[in-house]
């Protein structure tokens, strides 16, 4: 059965981190969710095994219908065309309507700029055009989505649109929390004046709220030019200052 929105991650935790609080406000308006995780993340703590149990714990908080692991290598993630065409195989195999990947013009490094991240944005934005080309060696029929949007939005970038998530915060943290392997490992200690990653990831989402006049939100880049039918619709839902 095909899905409404498909989100691509590099590593286990990744799509819950970027977009975990949509995935849940559109299944709570009846779409289907689904994510895709490019690795295992078997350089990560914790075993790949492990981490597959944390992503199926998360899944099931985020009522997902589909989540599959491509395990392409932790850090060994490149753009390469057999890649892309096994991206394009389950684009095809999918078929949503929109397609969410990390931000590809990241700075590269630690972080956001992780090797898996931003070729991850790479290939997908690729194999989203490729998915439709009927010649292309994929399996499936040829599939076009509607769009593809980015998220990792890198400090200093100006998002293209940002979502209200406000009535999904504990339920999207909890599903980061799953990720226990990652930020609970008790061989990794941290300094008393570092915030928790949860407390970084809630403090990005507060941020994003601020900008659009709500609690908690995400942000999304579009290298395309946005439809707009009426330029109405764009503010009817704003909320006003504080």
């Amino acid at each position: 059965m095909p899905v409404d929105i498909l989100a691509f991650g590099p590593h286990p935790d990744d799509a819950e981190i970027g977009v975990g609080g949509v995935l849940l406000k559109l299944k709570d308006r009846g779409r289907k969710t689904g994510i895709i995780d490019m690795t295992s993340g078997d350089m990560g703590w914790g075993t790949p095994e492990v981490r597959t149990e944390e992503a199926r714990a998360a899944a099931k908080l985020l009522k997902l219908d589909v989540r599959e692991c491509l395990d392409l290598g932790d850090c060994r993630v490149e753009d390469t065309f057999e890649n892309r065409v096994k991206v394009a195989s389950v684009i095809r195999r999918h078929r949503p309507q929109v397609i969410l990947a990390p931000y590809y013009d990241l700075p590269i490094g630690r972080g956001l700029g992780h090797n898996d991240h931003y070729k991850t944005g790479q290939i997908v934005a690729n194999a989203f055009n490729l998915a439709h080309l009927a010649k292309a060696p994929c399996e499936g029929e040829p599939h076009q989505a509607k769009a593809i949007y980015f998220y990792f939005v890198p400090p200093g970038t100006k998002p293209t649109f940002v979502v209200d998530i406000s009535g999904f915060v504990e339920d999207w943290l909890a599903a980061i929390d799953c990720h226990k392997s990652q930020f609970y490992h008790p061989d990794r200690p941290r300094p008393n004046h570092l915030p928790h990653p949860r407390e970084a990831f809630e403090t990005y989402a507060r941020y994003w709220g601020w900008q659009i006049g709500v609690r908690h939100a995400q942000a999304f880049i579009a290298t395309t030019p946005l439809y707009i039918d009426d330029p109405l619709q764009l503010v009817e839902k704003v909320a006003p200052r504080p």
